[in-house]
């Protein structure tokens, strides 16, 4: 098993990688990257609320706070790369949430997150494609999927399309590999530039702008209750200052943004987080 040992405040625990791909891995932490807001190679906990929120995970704000302390150090605790991926193993092993590795991966590839209860559904379509109740999918149980969505494909094909997901080489595919290759084929890439950006054309008059009042509105519909109040209003000022129609560091007095200025845009998000 390839791992890795990580030492924190708590004494020396092991991360195994090999639950993860290294082009997972690598996803992974460029989705951290987005979140590290200043570089130092850890996230606090208002970057760690939006990170989970992003990634479709189904926990409170004090269950999260309650987990994430079982891998960080003290009353506001940061977590590097190692803590993340430790993290995500043990929402998953203790079910805080079922399916929090699987979502890491599904958004490690740029996919829109999928709800629990999604997730639920789809592993009853699995099962019921899994004829002989092996627990995976063969090339003419996965054929018999696709043709159901109005999709004919030789064998051939479906073949290339598991090898693409299929981890452990067995030439059929488990349930998680099932979803990944799923999300592939009719999953929604998104971005976190994207996702404000569709945000802002809602509340926009067609004139590159929106106040600071509505973009509280569209930060809230993003991250729901992921933020406070007042690390909403934060971000929001931010923005005011950073995107502001007068020059970066010229807030107007409506506190309008300029949203198609992304660079900046993103910037003061980051810079309020």
């Amino acid at each position: 098993k390839a791992t890795v040992s990580v030492l924190n405040w708590r004494g020396r625990y092991t991360v195994k990688m090999d639950d993860f791909t290294e082009e997972q891995l690598e996803g992974i932490k460029m989705l951290f990257k987005q979140f590290d807001t200043d570089g130092s190679g850890k996230i606090d906990m208002v970057e760690f609320k939006l990170l989970a929120r992003k990634m479709g995970i189904e926990m409170s704000d004090e269950k999260l706070k309650e987990s994430i302390k079982a891998v960080a150090e003290g009353d506001d605790p940061e977590l590097g790369l190692d803590e993340f991926v430790q993290w995500l193993q043990n929402s998953q092993t203790s079910g805080d949430d079922p399916f929090s590795m699987l979502k890491a991966k599904i958004k490690s590839k740029g996919m829109k997150p999928l709800t629990n209860q999604q997730i639920e559904q789809l592993r009853q379509c699995f099962n019921t494609f899994d004829a002989d109740n092996s627990g995976a999918i063969d090339v003419e149980e996965l054929g018999n999927v696709f043709a159901s969505f109005g999709q004919d494909m030789t064998d051939d094909e479906v073949r290339a399309m598991i090898q693409d997901v299929d981890d452990d080489g067995s030439g059929e595919i488990e349930f998680e590999e099932f979803m990944l290759l799923m999300m592939s084929n009719f999953g929604q890439e998104e971005t976190v530039a994207e996702d404000i950006q569709t945000c802002c054309r809602k509340y926009d008059g067609k004139k590159g702008v929106v106040n600071k009042s509505d973009f509280e509105k569209i930060i809230r519909e993003l991250c729901g209750e992921a933020l406070t109040d007042k690390e909403v209003q934060d971000i929001a000022e931010c923005a005011a200052s950073a995107a502001s129609p007068d020059g970066r560091g010229n807030p107007t007095e409506e506190g309008l943004i300029e949203w198609e200025k992304w660079e900046s845009l993103w910037e003061a998000v980051q810079e309020g987080m």
